[in-house]
Formats: structure tokens, C-alpha cells, sequence
């Protein structure tokens, strides 16, 4: 069996962010890997990103020119790769628990794998406040194209691929905004690539006001369901709920407020689900007759039952009674 670590090869897109970049190339460098190529490709920060990178001498490669946004400076990064092993860790996100070597660990034990999967958390500006990021099932068995089509969980900071499946399947598409991570695992899974699980926590995902991810949400959602819809030809319950639910939110509760939101939420689902759907008239029909919403946001299993329906909808006609 080769010992040797796996090389890995981590891009680090970035871009005006000076405030974080040395904790997550400080958060690379302290795990000390010894095949290890950190390139660092800037989008021609304004900030003291530059001055913070020259810092690490040798330690990183880095450039800072104009691109086309995120995705170009990922592809770009990748383009340069030496390593047979690649993932990206956007400039205000962090590897954590010696991530590095427990994915040469998953390679070691899973010679064959072609992604590997950790799992991940949130955390807010300053780090703090960290809750789990929801990841996918990968035991035996499953269906990792169903898992993600349903639910698309995965940690992007924590996803770590071959370079040779990377070329394979076409590589990060640049036209995307937002989910090009999301784009990149479908095709991996639809090519046939092995996936394997890592259950240690890799990385924390930044999520604060002034990412681009929370402050264009339908954005994001928008494009998740083409996304889908290219690859699957429908959209899941999931996707469906969090785009109704924040057209709900957006055009009905700001301006009307949230008196009986159930049904509300519920013609909203059954809108959105038909609009998204309608090409695959039998998924579109199972859909408006079966799909629900969740309880409270979108969440996978969480099902409003019929009896929680009822039980609301007597409340409105009690409600409407004066009762």
C-alpha cells in the first residue's frame, strides 16, 4: 500500500477580503501537510489582500488580476493545479481538524473513491456562533444522485475530488453565480464517480449579511432550480419549498402579515411546484397531489401531515366564526 499523502492542490478564489484571508491560508499551512499547493487566485482586491499575500513567501502561490467573478477564479485556479487532488476554500471560510489528513486518510482506506465528502458547519462573521451544516447520506447503498437531487447538502469547503474526474466531466461551469458547487457534484454523481464519506467536521462556512449567498437568496434558489431542471428535468420538494417560501415571505407576509400562513405557504408550494414542474407531467401531478410543505421551512422530513392541515384549517374557520 502507498503511504505517501495524497497530493492536494486547494484554490482559494478571492477578493477583498484581507479581514479573513490570513486566518484561512494560516488555517492550511498550521495542519502541515507535505503535498500541499495552496494557490491563491484574487480577483484584483482593493483591500491589504495583496500586501497580507506577499507575506507568505514561498509558502503560497498567488494572483491578483481581474476576473469574471468566483466561478472564472475557480476554474482559473484549477487550470494551474499540480496535485492530483483539488477542492477551493473561498478566502473567509476555514479547514478545521486537520482536514487535510483525514481526507488522505478516506484515500488511503478508499483507494478508489473519486469524492470525498466531509462534513462541515456554519459559523457567523467572527466564527462564533458554529451550527452543523447538513450533509448527504453516503451509506452503502445509497443513491447519491437521489440524495442530491433531494437535498443538495454538502459542505463545499469540506468536498474534495480527483483531478482526472474533475477534467472528465467538463469542470466548474463559469456562467454560474452561486451554485456552480452544486452543479459540480450533480455531474460528478450522473458520471458515475464514487463518492465516500468523511465523518470528521472539515471546514466552517462563513454566513454573514454581506455574503454573496445570504443577501441574494432567490438568486441562489433561482439558480439551484435550473440547475435542476437541466440535470433532472423537475425540481425537488426542498427547492421548491425555500423558493415559495420566500415568495410568500417577499409578496404576501411583508405587506399582509402572517395570518393564516399555512394555507398561505401551502398555494404558494403548490404554485411554485406547478411552474417548476409541469414538464414532467406525472412528477408535476404526484406533486400537487401529494407534496407538502414542512412544517416550518423547508426542511427534508418534515412534512405537514394531513392531520396538522386540518387541524389549521379548522382553526381558520373558527377564527372567521368569531369562535
Amino acid at each position: 500500500m502507498n503511504t505517501a499523502p495524497i497530493g492536494i492542490t486547494v484554490v482559494v478564489p478571492s477578493y477583498n477580503q484581507g479581514r479573513f484571508i490570513d486566518e484561512t491560508l494560516d488555517g492550511l499551512l498550521d495542519q502541515g501537510y507535505p503535498a500541499l499547493e495552496i494557490l491563491v487566485m484574487d480577483g484584483g482586491s482593493t483591500d491589504d489582500t495583496v500586501e497580507r499575500l506577499k507575506c507568505y513567501g514561498d509558502q503560497i502561490t498567488w494572483v491578483s488580476e481581474k476576473d469574471r467573478g468566483q466561478s472564472d477564479a475557480i476554474a482559473k485556479g484549477f487550470a494551474r493545479a499540480g496535485h492530483e487532488w483539488l477542492t477551493w476554500l473561498n478566502s473567509d471560510d476555514i479547514q478545521c481538524n486537520r482536514a487535510l489528513w483525514a481526507v488522505n486518510d478516506v484515500v488511503t482506506v478508499h483507494p478508489d473513491a473519486d469524492v470525498v465528502v466531509g462534513q462541515g458547519h456554519y459559523m457567523d462573521e467572527h466564527g462564533g456562533n458554529t451550527r452543523p451544516y447538513p450533509t448527504i447520506d453516503l451509506g452503502q447503498g445509497v443513491d447519491v444522485a437521489q440524495q442530491i437531487f433531494l437535498k443538495g447538502y454538502m459542505a463545499q469547503p469540506s468536498v474534495f475530488f480527483r483531478k482526472n474526474a474533475y477534467h472528465r466531466i467538463g469542470g466548474i461551469n463559469p456562467a454560474l453565480k452561486f451554485c456552480m458547487d452544486y452543479d459540480l457534484w450533480t455531474r460528478f454523481t450522473l458520471a458515475g464517480c464514487r463518492f465516500v464519506g468523511c465523518d470528521a467536521d472539515l471546514s466552517g462556512n462563513r454566513w454573514y449579511a454581506t455574503t454573496k449567498s445570504s443577501g441574494q437568496t432567490l438568486d441562489l434558489l433561482g439558480e439551484v432550480a435550473a440547475t435542476q431542471i437541466r440535470h433532472f428535468g423537475c425540481v425537488s420538494p426542498y427547492f421548491v419549498q425555500a423558493i415559495s417560501d420566500n415568495l410568500y415571505q417577499l409578496f404576501h407576509a411583508n405587506q399582509h402579515g402572517d395570518t393564516h400562513h399555512v394555507l398561505y405557504r401551502i398555494l404558494y408550494f403548490k404554485t411554485v411546484w406547478l411552474w417548476f414542474n409541469v414538464r414532467r407531467p406525472m412528477y408535476c401531478l404526484r406533486g400537487l397531489l401529494i407534496e407538502t410543505i414542512a412544517k416550518s421551512g423547508p426542511i427534508v422530513g418534515d412534512k405537514l401531515t394531513l392531520t396538522d392541515l386540518w387541524r389549521g384549517l379548522r382553526n381558520v374557520f373558527r377564527l372567521q366564526r368569531g369562535g
